[in-house]
């Protein structure tokens, strides 16, 4: 497979030098090489075993609980978290690097009670959710564009949400790298 691969490469080298005016010639041959070269590192995500790479997380909550207005919710039950960036301590998720992110975010409201959450991108708050009283859920999922540092975290939306959950972890939060 590298000797194809590398058979390839070559063929696009002579392509690209043959058609293509200097300065853009440099731009095709940098890109080409920088491929080969990431290749070679193993840095093909396709690759199973370089899945560690991705940052990744989701945690659940384990139990209910009542949650002030802006309070972080911090999930206390680690499912992934490739790359340690969501702190169980603080519930705070931090991009390790720019890019595009998948966040997702599952509450349960407590029989009747009600509950208003939010996922915040740093002090901004971002989607809601309201799932109505008493045992029923709601999910929001949204694709953001995050800087290195920015910190991704959920927190209640009213004065008083009920969050339910048990072992069954009823209520989410998750991010991952997409793009």
């Amino acid at each position: 497979m590298m000797f194809t691969f590398e058979l390839a490469f070559i063929q696009l080298m002579i392509m690209a030098t043959a058609d293509c005016s200097p300065k853009l010639d440099n731009a095709v041959v940098e890109d080409l090489l920088t491929m080969l070269v990431r290749y070679k590192e193993g840095y093909d995500f396709r690759n199973p075993g370089n899945w560690r790479y991705i940052p990744a997380f989701t945690a659940s909550f384990s139990h209910s609980k009542n949650i002030k207005a802006k309070e972080i919710v911090m999930f206390d039950k680690i499912w992934t978290n490739n790359g340690n960036h969501y702190d169980p301590n603080t519930g705070i998720f931090q991009a390790p690097r720019e890019g595009l992110y998948h966040v997702s975010s599952t509450v349960v409201s407590v029989k009747g009670k009600t509950v208003y959450a939010h996922i915040w991108q740093n002090e901004t708050r971002t989607v809601g959710m309201y799932p109505g009283i008493g045992y029923n859920e709601a999910t929001s999922n949204i694709v953001l564009h995050l800087k290195e540092g920015d910190k991704i975290t959920v927190r209640g939306g009213g004065n008083r949400s009920y969050l339910y959950s048990s072992e069954g972890h009823y209520i989410m939060f998750s991010a991952y790298l997409i793009a």
